[in-house]
């Protein structure tokens, strides 16, 4: 079973549009062909972002709602320690790269496109949704 840590635009993509290649990705976690890591971090920035404004009028929860989502989040992915603090944006991206080589990830997935040299880090691939549905689908395990 591969492991995988999902970028925050992808995380949140994945919950708002239930279609979407990201996703199935969540799919593919349910039905246990793919380990989702994150850290608790993670999590929480997730919740903050699904509690603005504008994801709000997007997902249209109620507050409750909302919160029995936002607690069952961890359900889904195996949670692996935090390094330091949290300061920038540049930090973020650390910190995605610091759980995926936490986890052992076989990929992280982006929302972007990545540079033919970004593709790999610390033995980690570095895809888009897309491209890890596409192998998934094929059944690369």
């Amino acid at each position: 079973m591969w492991r995988v840590v999902l970028d925050y635009v992808v995380l949140t993509s994945a919950l708002l549009n239930p279609h979407g290649a990201p996703a199935r990705l969540l799919d593919f976690a349910l039905q246990k062909r793919v380990r989702l890591f994150a850290t608790q971090r993670m999590m929480s920035i997730e919740g903050r972002a699904l509690r603005s404004k504008a994801l709000r009028q997007w997902h249209g929860m109620t507050d409750r709602e909302l919160a029995r989502f936002i607690a069952d989040l961890p359900v889904l992915f195996c949670l692996v320690p935090e390094t330091g603090t949290l300061r920038d944006k540049r930090s973020l991206e650390s910190e995605l790269l610091s759980c995926a080589e936490r986890s052992h990830a076989d990929f992280l997935v982006i929302s972007g496109a990545s540079t033919p040299a970004a593709t790999e880090q610390g033995g980690t691939q570095i895809v888009t949704a897309d491209q890890l549905v596409k192998l998934v689908g094929r059944g690369v395990l």
